[in-house]
């Protein structure tokens, strides 16, 4: 959970609610990707982020969170890997210069160990410790994966880079449907000793089934490996020639295929053929339905039920809407929800003349049809008024976990 301490920071910063929201912003625009889908980014960029002018300064800071990582038993160079990068003169020309390429615990480090009497160090130190907390646990929901998890994910990844795949094909002289059905063939020959009918055959898959859709997990990372390095390979080595790309994927399933009996013994052949992915998709979509329903009554549930002052509603509609996926809460199932969990006055339940609203309700409804004043919460930047609902603003966020620790994890 994030210190109040760090909170505070923020709140007393002299920072209008527009300069946060640019930062946030700014700082997730300035992330890249690797190879391998993993977030990163370049300490030149969070150097100009986190307000410092001078490279060698910043570099004082960076040697101070370095030591931080140390300290705190994780290996540097996973965090902060030295890099070069050519950028433009004003003359046109370019010079190479030194950068750090870093992980997101790397920037919160920094942001730690920067200037406090800065703004933007101030701002960073919260919003790189909330997401470096979002990021632990979305990387310890990965590890936790079920297969049929695994399997959808990879699926997904190998619809993804069989185009890539296809373009180099194309690339390198592969053009007809023909053409493509022959190539792909020899992929998996490669890695089956196999044509895809022979496949279908032993594994017993129906005709109309793709193969790819009736994977395992470990089969279709077998496969996705043999997508991505042909592709490689077809780019690397600018193959030209059907025949040439044909060879190409050919050898590489059956480098695949000679990897797979070396390090488990296991011949992909061998693997039988799992549940059609349409199945498990939709088994998954329930399942991910069921788990956001048990995970927002649990939120909710945390509150105790306990009077409220009218003034005090705007809170606990923002605690409401920080448990909703995507921070977006319709204003009538906000209603019910708070009436839920609030214990209102006998007065407030009473339903008002000529309307289908209680007192209490309508009080909701006031927090967006009043949001121009300026004590209104919409106004101030803690949620924002969207289409028959509220969804909270980071600003709104901070606020939350300030004022109900015991409800946040």
């Amino acid at each position: 959970m994030t210190k109040n301490k760090e909170i505070k920071n923020v709140s007393n910063a002299k920072m209008s609610d527009n300069t946060i929201e640019d930062l946030i912003a700014e700082f997730e625009k300035k992330v890249h990707k690797d190879e391998n889908d993993v977030e990163f980014w370049f300490a030149r960029d969070i150097q100009k982020l986190l307000g410092y002018d001078q490279w060698r300064n910043f570099l004082q800071v960076i040697s101070k969170a370095k030591l931080a990582c140390e300290a705190s038993n994780h290996e540097v160079p996973d965090h902060f890997a030295d890099t070069d990068k050519m950028v433009k003169l004003g003359s046109g020309s370019e010079r190479k210069i030194e950068d750090i390429m870093l992980t997101r615990y790397a920037c919160y480090l920094i942001a730690q160990n920067g200037d406090p009497r800065k703004e933007q160090i101030a701002f960073a130190q919260t919003y790189f410790a909330i997401q470096t907390r979002r990021q632990e646990l979305a990387d310890k929901r990965l590890e936790e994966l079920s297969d049929d998890e695994k399997r959808i994910r990879i699926r997904n990844q190998i619809k993804e880079y069989n185009k890539f795949l296809s373009s180099a094909a194309q690339d390198a002289g592969v053009k007809t449907n023909k053409d493509f059905a022959i190539f792909h063939s020899h992929g998996y020959q490669g890695l089956y000793n196999k044509n895809v009918t022979q496949i279908k055959e032993y594994k017993g898959i129906q005709k109309n089934h793709d193969i790819l859709d009736r994977m395992s997990s470990v089969e279709s990372a077998a496969n996705l490996f043999r997508i991505t390095q042909t592709e490689q390979k077809l780019r690397k080595e600018n193959i030209r020639g059907k025949q040439n790309a044909n060879k190409a994927h050919f050898e590489v399933g059956r480098h695949v295929r000679e990897a797979m009996q070396k390090i488990s013994g296991t011949l992909p052949e061998e693997l039988p053929a799992a549940e059609h992915i349409r199945y498990v998709e939709k088994r998954q979509t329930q399942s991910a339905k069921s788990i956001q329903d048990e995970s927002k009554n649990e939120n909710i549930s945390l509150l105790q039920k306990e009077k409220i002052r009218e003034a005090d509603v705007w809170k606990y509609a923002l605690l409401v809407m920080s448990t909703m996926q995507n921070g977006y809460v319709a204003t009538k199932e906000l209603i019910k929800i708070l009436t839920s969990i609030l214990e209102l006055s006998d007065q407030d339940k009473v339903t008002l003349k000529g309307r289908n609203d209680s007192k209490f309700s309508q009080i909701i409804r006031n927090l967006k049809s009043h949001r121009k004043s300026t004590t209104n919460f919409i106004y101030q930047g803690y949620a924002e008024a969207v289409d028959e609902g509220f969804k909270i603003t980071e600003k709104g966020r901070l606020f939350v976990r300030e004022t109900f620790p015991e409800q946040i994890m």
